[in-house]
């Protein structure tokens, strides 16, 4: 979606509320349940973390088994409530759970978002050099398949992480 690309998490939070409910008009649920995965990570990166915690469970219940998207989309960000939270050792969990939903030859930009997501989870969970491992697999898919926009995203967030580490390597 351009605008979650974009980081316009208001306008990405208006369309997939939007899209979510006419898809639940309609009845549907397997896209629904992929609108309301993204509709939560949006909700967890506005701080909104109750709802976002609410739409992971609807996601899990709308989505299928074979749904790819939708369950890794729905395990990596409850992943993030559960660190945000404290609760490190589920999150992490949770984060290797959504990775593995990702077959390794298809789904790139979404295991890159995966991953991203997991490196959060161990970046709250105080594992930085993992959380850097994990961005660098990100970057290389986006890299890979030349989605720039979602590579300057990862390099901006390993800047953040590698400069995070560098004080405490000093001390």
């Amino acid at each position: 979606m351009t605008e979650l690309i974009a980081g316009d998490l208001d306008a990405a939070a208006q369309i997939l509320r939007q899209g979510a409910g006419t898809l639940h008009a309609m009845g549907e649920r397997g896209y629904r349940s992929t609108a309301v995965a993204y509709l939560a990570e949006v909700l967890c990166a506005q701080g909104r973390l109750d709802e976002a915690q609410r739409l992971t469970e609807d996601a899990e219940a709308l989505g299928g088994a074979g749904d790819v998207v939708s369950q890794a989309k729905w395990r990596a960000t409850r992943a993030e409530l559960l660190a945000r939270r404290g609760q490190a050792s589920a999150a992490v969990r949770l984060a290797d759970e959504a990775v593995a939903q990702i077959p390794a030859t298809s789904f790139d930009p979404v295991l890159g978002e995966v991953l991203t997501a997991k490196a959060e989870v161990l970046r709250l969970a105080g594992a930085l050099g993992d959380a850097e491992t994990s961005l660098r697999s990100a970057l290389q898919l986006y890299e890979d398949r030349q989605l720039v926009p979602l590579a300057e995203q990862a390099r901006a967030l390993l800047a953040g992480l590698t400069a995070h580490r560098r004080p405490q390597a000093q001390q």
